[in-house]
């Protein structure tokens, strides 16, 4: 596949994610999109145990509270760059690019943050999820 391909159908499938998912809640075709975004991260490579690290860290947060945790929270996105540029592998880079725009909705504004937050997790629980029915490892 080459790589102008590539970025086409990940641009296409990062179109797909609507913040109103994070800043709302889940709508029927959210689920949706978690399978098949899944499936496109597992294909571009990216292992269960990268979504798990990542996963960890926000699970974390949780525990303690968004309202305790909000630079930890904010970090979170440089950290998954960084993981990013180190892997250097397509799905990864597909999972950071989504996981920015919907971290952005969380932080948008202190409205709902637990609410958001919240929504942003089942989110990621969906896609790791995805991820391991289809095979990923």
């Amino acid at each position: 596949m080459n790589p102008q391909h590539t970025k086409n159908v990940n641009n296409k499938i990062l179109e797909g994610f609507k913040s109103i998912w994070i800043t709302e809640g889940f709508e029927p075709q959210t689920v949706d999109y978690c399978e098949n975004f899944a499936k496109e991260i597992k294909n571009g490579g990216l292992t269960t145990s990268q979504i798990r690290n990542f996963f960890g860290e926000v699970k974390r947060i949780q525990m303690k509270g968004i309202q305790n945790e909000k630079n930890a929270f904010y970090m979170l996105k440089p950290k998954l760059a960084y993981t990013a540029k180190r892997a250097n592998k397509l799905g990864l880079d597909l999972f950071k690019d989504l996981m920015s725009k919907a971290h952005q909705a969380v932080i948008s504004n202190d409205e709902n943050l637990e609410k958001k937050f919240k929504n942003y997790v089942d989110l990621l629980e969906a896609i790791l999820a995805y991820h391991k029915a289809h095979g990923g490892n």
